[in-house]
């Protein structure tokens, strides 16, 4: 395309741009050739505050080396005179003939506000998950077998039958039969099946319908 049919090209792609995303959304074209490297076509300008004919605005993120050399950059951050935040964009579309500069800056502002709201809603203290899922049985269970497995210095897995037969008997001394689960949750730790478990319990005389 030449100068004049790439303009009315970006014009289009700039206009649609600026309402398809509303009046937070303004789009812009610079003419890098000319001497003042002035705003050919703006939509949406109160954003920025600009016109056509207006001078080159670098908006106090781009270098002009680099845009005069048709560096693109996106998705930057810009802030207005007045504090508004904008998310800017240029490409560039440049050839021996002409040199365009496409910008698209986005004010959001409210939506940064609006975020700021949400996550001071969203905000929490303490974690209640786990209080609120877990099961208070086991978690009693998982103390008695955790002092059991302190008491007896070794793993529950590699004890001997004798050493089972106490350490399980040490667990009823201390209340942890009186849980329910336990008898699920001691075979779950043990690795054994719960017929094991009974068997365990018909040694040492403990009643397992108590259980």
């Amino acid at each position: 395309m030449n100068k004049k049919e790439t303009l009315n090209f970006l014009k289009k792609l700039a206009e649609g741009l600026a309402e398809m995303f509303g009046s937070d959304c303004e789009t812009v074209i610079h003419d890098l050739r000319t001497e003042d490297e002035i705003i050919v076509a703006i939509y949406n300008g109160h954003v920025t505050g600009r016109k056509v004919g207006d001078k080159l605005n670098l908006l106090g993120v781009y270098e002009l080396e680099e845009m005069e050399n048709g560096k693109d950059f996106y998705n930057c951050l810009c802030k207005t005179q007045d504090g508004r935040l904008l998310k800017s964009t240029t490409v560039h579309f440049k050839t021996k003939d002409f040199h365009f500069a496409f910008g698209i800056n986005f004010d959001y502002s409210k939506f940064y506000d609006v975020s700021k709201v949400l996550s001071s809603f969203m905000k929490i203290g303490v974690d209640v998950t786990k209080v609120v899922t877990e099961d208070p049985n086991e978690k009693l269970f998982d103390g008695i077998y955790s002092e059991a497995v302190k008491y007896f210095d070794k793993n529950p897995k590699v004890m001997t039958r004798e050493e089972k037969l106490e350490f399980i008997n040490y667990i009823k001394e201390h209340g942890g039969f009186s849980l329910k689960k336990s008898v699920v949750n001691l075979a779950k730790y043990l690795e054994v099946s719960r017929y094991t478990i009974y068997n365990y319990f018909k040694e040492l005389g403990i009643d397992p319908k108590h259980k």
